[in-house]
């Protein structure tokens, strides 16, 4: 199986933000461009990626849908990743695999700035859908699945759900690193879960008081990977069939003369991590539909600051003469 290994390119596709921005359109530093990425590697192959070998098709308005499939020698691998921050948005990471040996990495990052502009502190909120989704393994084998959704702060992370699933000769594990709200998006049923879904739907993470004049960086995506090594089994082989006579059909084979079939290795172990496939359902569940807002704070002034500060240190002082000098 491999390590977590970064795509080795990265293609950027800047997309124009035509939704309304809650009033901040104006405070909004740069429009928020979206990143895939997409790596892989087979039967013990270097990992390549996979961006220039698959299918990106623009979509509407702006954005980009990443689609690739490749299979070879009994070990395959499929993505399906997207993002569009244009009206009616839609934003989702899979990567799944099967067979022998595979893993596959995919990612989709919203990456975007607010600057406030305005004469107070503003509270920040970041809004957007999470679409459902999936973190699984099955067959006979051993390997690993994972989802996570992150949201970062100027790189700190804010919130972020993290669901792994393992499966080792001893059994599997289901685990989570959860923080903040993204947290509920999928949750193991117990430590032995094979398959955990994630339900989506909308949610709101605080990104916390921004000051005047101060810009920071929102960082988002979805990161999905899997990697699998299927045991081998002994697969076609038998004989076929006998032909027919005089117009009759027979029954299948090399052509009816009962010769054995040839045989092949191959593994039925498979893995999926994702949130949001149009592949699974027809169409995405949940929009994205991005959405930053900001609301001011009233913050107490200098001058206010200062008398509570007197006001605490005379309370001190007489507290410390009541206690004969000291401030136990």
């Amino acid at each position: 199986m491999y390590d977590d290994i970064p795509a080795p390119r990265a293609r950027l596709l800047s997309l124009l933000v035509a939704a309304a921005c809650g009033g901040l359109c104006a405070t909004a530093s740069a429009d928020p461009t979206i990143t895939l990425t997409a790596t892989y590697a087979l039967n013990g192959n270097a990992p390549a990626d996979a961006i220039p070998e698959g299918s990106t098709t623009p979509l509407p308005g702006g954005g980009a849908d990443f689609y690739f499939s490749k299979d070879e020698a009994g070990s395959g691998v499929f993505f399906h990743t997207y993002g569009d921050t244009n009206g009616s948005s839609y934003f989702g990471a899979r990567a799944s695999g099967q067979g022998l040996d595979f893993y596959a990495r995919t990612s989709a990052l919203y990456s975007g700035s607010y600057t406030n502009t305005t004469g107070s502190v503003q509270l920040l909120n970041f809004s957007f859908n999470v679409d459902s989704g999936n973190v699984g393994l099955s067959g006979d084998g051993t390997g690993s699945a994972n989802t996570r959704l992150q949201i970062r702060r100027n790189g700190s992370v804010v919130s972020q759900g993290d669901t792994t699933i393992v499966q080792t000769t001893s059994g599997v594990t289901c685990s989570e690193s959860d923080i903040g709200v993204l947290g509920n998006w999928a949750n193991c049923a117990s430590a032995t879960d094979s398959s955990v879904y994630g339900a989506g739907g909308p949610f709101t993470v605080n990104m916390g008081l921004v000051g005047i004049g101060e810009t920071i960086l929102i960082d988002y995506d979805i990161v999905s990977i899997v990697s699998g090594r299927g045991n081998v089994h002994t697969c076609g082989g038998g004989y076929g069939g006998y032909g027919g006579y005089e117009g009759y059909g027979g029954y299948g084979g090399d052509g009816g003369n009962g010769n054995p079939l040839p045989t092949y290795e191959c593994a039925d172990f498979s893995a999926i991590a994702r949130s949001g496939d149009p592949f699974d359902g027809g169409t995405p569940v949940n929009t994205a539909d991005f959405l930053v807002t900001a609301t001011a704070v009233d913050l107490p002034e200098p001058g206010s600051l200062g008398l509570l500060a007197a006001a605490g240190g005379g309370w001190w002082l007489s507290r410390r003469r009541r206690n004969g000098g000291s401030a136990g």
